[in-house]
Order: structure tokens, then C-alpha cells, then sequence
């Protein structure tokens, strides 16, 4: 006999940054991206992105309930999103990009509003969960280049993770090792003692060159209104220079 799979559909932003999370759990079979809740038929990307179809860029999950519980999936998309942010996700911001569940049956709607309530009443954010909870209303899979997008150009898509302030949210939020960066350029004067100090802590960092790496070089004058070599990036701090004072101080905070 055939398993019985049901599907459950999200909104978390990005739709690139929510399929990757969702493939990794047990008991699911299939991640889409796509486009839910809106009014037109096939919608485009073009189309979703002018922000006139009502749809909000989202993922169609398949899963085997025997496998992987809707609480579990609901788990997932919390820990992926910043739930308290009405207007958008991280870099982007308009009413395609807003988090939303939609249940598929009145067992999903209650299970939804009971994980809504308990994140709400957990002290983990200061501002209430504005996350909606929706109906499923229709559901259209994206482009083909929109799919597996993690897989087919993952260093675009580790750019936009990070540069967007998804990864160091969800790092700073849940707990998760937070990822250092040393940004440095070919003439660094302290870039070498930063490196050392770091390994003397026994601390992993990446190294990016400011030098050719232009989508770190906005990101940085964008969060800080600044630029120049060496920059350290622990979470969502940044220090100009060597300050080992204060690499001490966010490394363990």
C-alpha cells in the first residue's frame, strides 16, 4: 500500500532560503517553491514581485506524517524567519515577502495557532509573532530557475543568506555557532595578527577579500556606513581594525 503524504505550505521570505532547511528533515519528500495566496492564475515572478497579485513567495512541502510531525515542520519554518516583522524578511521588504502559514485542513489550523501561541508567550522576541495563519487558497510553482536554487548556484546563494541578515539573525536568535569573518584586502596590516588571535582561540573564521568580493562591499557601507580593511564580522557586530578587547567580549557573550 501506497504511504499517505500530505502537504503543508509556508511563507518565510525568500523562498531560495526556505527549501534548503525543509529538504534536510526526515520524512520529507519534495520541497517546491512557489507562489500562494493571491488572486492571479500562474502568476510570474515579474508578476509576484510588483506586489499587485496578493501572492507571497512560499514552499509546498510533501511529507510523510508517520515520518515527521506538523509540529515539526512548524519548527522549522520558526527557527528559518524573523516571525515579528510585518513587513517583510531581512533585505526584503513588500507584501510578497511577509511569513505566513496556510493550513490545509482545520487539524493544521489549530496545530499552527497552538505553535503561535507558545513562540509568542516564550519570551523569545520582544515584538508579538506577526506571522499570519491563512487558509490555503492555491499554491503555483515557481520558475525553474527558482528551484533548488541552494543547490544549482550556492555561492550566490551563500552570498544572499549572509548579505541579506537572514544567517546571523538566525544564528544571534537560536543560538546556533555564530560564523566570524575576517574582511580583508591584499595590503591588510593587521589582518595577520587578527588571524592569530583567532587561531589562538581556537575560533573558525572565513576570510573574504574586500578587494573582490562587491556584494560584501555594499553590505558592509549599508550596515555601517563605512569601509576599509581589516573588518571583523562576529554575528551582526562589526570591528574596524584589530580590537582584541572587544573579539573577546562578542565571542562570548
Amino acid at each position: 500500500m501506497d504511504r499517505k503524504l500530505v502537504k503543508a505550505t509556508f511563507a518565510g521570505g525568500c523562498f531560495w532560503c526556505m527549501q534548503p532547511p525543509f529538504q534536510q528533515v526526515k520524512g520529507v519528500v519534495e520541497v517546491v517553491a512557489g507562489y500562494a495566496g493571491g488572486t492571479k492564475e500562474n502568476p510570474s515572478y515579474e508578476e509576484v514581485s510588483s506586489g499587485t497579485t496578493g501572492h507571497l513567495e512560499s514552499v509546498q512541502v510533501t511529507y510523510d506524517p508517520e515520518k515527521v510531525s506538523y509540529e515539526k515542520l512548524l519548527d522549522v519554518l520558526w527557527t528559518q524567519i524573523d516571525p515579528t516583522d510585518p513587513e517583510g524578511q531581512f533585505a526584503d521588504k513588500g507584501s510578497q515577502y511577509k511569513t505566513a502559514i496556510f493550513y490545509h485542513d482545520e487539524e493544521q489550523k489549530r496545530i499552527a495557532e497552538d505553535s503561535k501561541k507558545k513562540l509568542d508567550g516564550s519570551g523569545k522576541f520582544q515584538k508579538s509573532v506577526a506571522t499570519e495563519i491563512r487558509p490555503f487558497m492555491n499554491f503555483y510553482p515557481a520558475e525553474e530557475y527558482h528551484q533548488n536554487y541552494a543547490r544549482k548556484k550556492p555561492r550566490e546563494y551563500q552570498h544572499y543568506k549572509t548579505y541579506s541578515g537572514r544567517e546571523a539573525f538566525i544564528g544571534k536568535v537560536w543560538g546556533t555557532a555564530e560564523k566570524v569573518r575576517i574582511y580583508s584586502t591584499p595590503g591588510c596590516h593587521n589582518c595577520h595578527e587578527i588571524k592569530e588571535f583567532l587561531t589562538s582561540k581556537k575560533e573558525e573564521f572565513e576570510e573574504v577579500d574586500l578587494a573582490t568580493d562587491e556584494d560584501a562591499r555594499t553590505m558592509i557601507i549599508e550596515k555601517t556606513g563605512h569601509l576599509g580593511a581589516p573588518i571583523v564580522q562576529i554575528g551582526d557586530e562589526f570591528i574596524f581594525g584589530y580590537d582584541p578587547k572587544k573579539m573577546e567580549r562578542l565571542l562570548h557573550q
